[in-house]
């Protein structure tokens, strides 16, 4: 809160430091009184009443004493004035505290399915939320009342962090650290309770399907009845509403209606029967309870009732396809703080890396493939760059981490870096990483987003320029370039289904978008030189079989 005053009401935290300031030397003032007091009686000598002397001392001290305590009291009554204009403010203090320990809490994320900790490399510093935290204040937009500002900058600060956030985590961990932001905010507003979250984690699986009255539906699984009942019993929010009480008669009375939406293909985006009306009214909880009985009832569906969920809650923006260019990136980053790539399958930055030092001018860059004997020449690289001002590529640090732990204190340390210089580093998730460089690092992931229109979006922000639209002069070429982005995008959603369609599971990247496209503008610029059409069946045979197989 006192970081927030001194930026965006400097003039009242300075008042409330000279204030504390003059509370303290009255209140030192007052002590020395009484000990001077104290001292004249304990030394004086023979009838107290004719030491003038002391008696003038003591009418001197009860003088002073009031005049103190008259000061005190004022600043007491002006305290009190000053904190309730800087408590209109507490709003933003709270949400920033509740952004910077979602960010802290990801550090504990560990992959479901290879029990690796893969939150390790999403660990933050304090120093990385208040960068985040004064580019919000300073960027949200100004104005009047005071409300109004602070609800500007809260909404500015949210996405602020997530986008920050969002940019270094890997695909199956992004909606994760969105439902958390947006449940504990409801928390926090009061609005749901911590077995809510709990119940919605948990579901039914406390429950034991022996102890419990039999499944009387064909149709419903035993995992399913077990939430319905759990989703019955379950009292929602601070008021303890038990919203769905009554859901296991409805079932049986309603079958064929319930049923019916329980095979939707998208029961999400559907009307739920003998609810819509009463979820619909429950301004509050409404989303959230929406979103629960998705859960509860089609657990395959949850992931989009979360992105619906989302979207209620905050804005469109936090669900909408984001992509941060590598432009973008650079312009966050600075001499002392390098960007960390890292790692998945198949994907490599150093292509995007040098596209982007050629306009920067700064390539050739450096780089070094790190492993045994390498640290050596990483050292090398850096300290000359150091002076120059050039770029260097540390690859797959994750095999010199020996390095890596001294490359904190070389970069905090070092007295003279030119501005120009700057450090990419690519590595896979290792708990090894040492925690000082991850928490001054910028991390970046490279994985394809999820879904068709996020994978499109993310070709086009990053691979596809105005300029290679530009490059030639044909009625095809645009649309060209963009079935080939469809189709990239086609085959990368693919992963999901494992090797079915192809004989084994293989994460195609943008290096193999980037060979295609290098063929395709090779291919029509010669159709066009010699006046011929484009061969369909070529371009068909390098893509589909050459290409992707």
């Amino acid at each position: 809160l006192g970081r927030l005053i001194s930026m965006e009401q400097k003039s009242l935290e300075d008042t409330l430091v000279a204030l504390e300031e003059d509370v303290t030397n009255n209140t030192k003032s007052l002590q020395l009184l009484d000990k001077q007091l104290l001292e004249r009686l304990s030394n004086s000598q023979g009838n107290l009443l004719e030491d003038t002397e002391l008696i003038e001392v003591l009418a001197n001290t009860k003088a002073k004493a009031k005049e103190v305590e008259g000061k005190l009291k004022e600043a007491d009554e002006r305290k009190i004035e000053i904190n309730e204009k800087r408590e209109q403010f507490r709003p933003i203090a709270t949400r920033g505290s509740l952004m910077y320990f979602n960010m802290v809490d990801m550090q504990n994320v560990v992959n479901p399915i290879t029990a690796q900790p893969s939150g390790w490399m999403y660990n933050c510093s304090l120093i990385q939320f208040q960068e985040q935290f004064d580019k919000s204040i300073h960027k949200s937009e100004k104005c009047q009342p005071t409300s109004k500002r602070v609800d500007k900058i809260i909404q500015y600060l949210t996405y602020q962090v997530y986008r920050y956030m969002n940019r270094g985590l890997f695909e199956r961990d992004k909606m994760m650290f969105k439902l958390i932001v947006t449940m504990k905010i409801m928390v926090v507003a009061g609005q749901l309770t911590s077995s809510d979250t709990a119940v919605f984690l948990k579901a039914g699986s406390s429950l034991d399907i022996k102890a419990e009255r039999q499944n009387p539906y064909r149709w419903m699984s035993d995992k399913v009845w077990l939430n319905v009942l759990q989703l019955s019993r379950h009292a929602f929010g601070v008021d303890q509403m038990l919203f769905y009480r009554e859901i296991v008669t409805l079932i049986q009375g309603n079958e064929i209606a319930w049923k019916k939406w329980f095979d939707e293909n998208e029961p999400e985006s559907c009307p739920v029967p003998d609810y819509e009306e009463r979820l619909a009214m429950e301004r509050t909880l409404g989303p959230f309870l929406r979103l629960c009985i998705v859960r509860f009832m089609r657990e395959d569906r949850t992931s989009i009732a979360c992105n619906q969920f989302i979207e209620a809650q905050l804005d469109s923006r936090f669900t909408a396809p984001v992509t941060d260019t590598i432009a973008d990136i650079y312009d966050e980053s600075s001499p002392r703080k390098p960007i960390l790539y890292l790692l998945t399958a198949g994907s490599d930055p150093t292509f995007s890396i040098d596209e982007l030092a050629k306009k920067k001018k700064k390539y050739p860059t450096d780089k070094v493939s790190m492993g045994e004997g390498q640290e050596k020449v990483a050292r090398e690289k850096n300290n000359l760059a150091f002076i120059s001002g050039g770029w260097v590529i540390l690859q797959n640090s994750h095999l010199g981490i020996g390095y890596m732990c001294e490359l904190e204190d070389v970069l905090l340390k070092t007295p003279e870096i030119d501005d120009d210089f700057r450090l990419w580093i690519t590595c896979e998730i290792t708990p090894r990483f040492p925690i000082g460089l991850l928490q001054i690092a910028i991390k970046v992931t490279l994985e394809p987003p999820a879904g068709l229109k996020a994978g499109i979006f993310r070709t086009y922000s990053t691979m596809v320029s105005q300029e290679l639209l530009d490059k030639i002069d044909h009625e095809k070429w645009r649309t060209l370039v963009y079935v080939q982005a469809f189709l990239h995008s086609i085959v990368q959603e693919r992963r999901k289904f494992g090797p079915i369609g192809w004989c084994v599971p293989y994460e195609y990247n943008n290096s193999d978008l980037d060979a295609c496209l290098q063929f395709l503008e090779k291919h029509v610029s010669v159709t066009v030189m010699v006046g011929q059409p484009v061969s369909w069946v070529t371009v068909q045979y390098m893509v589909a079989e050459a290409q992707y197989g």
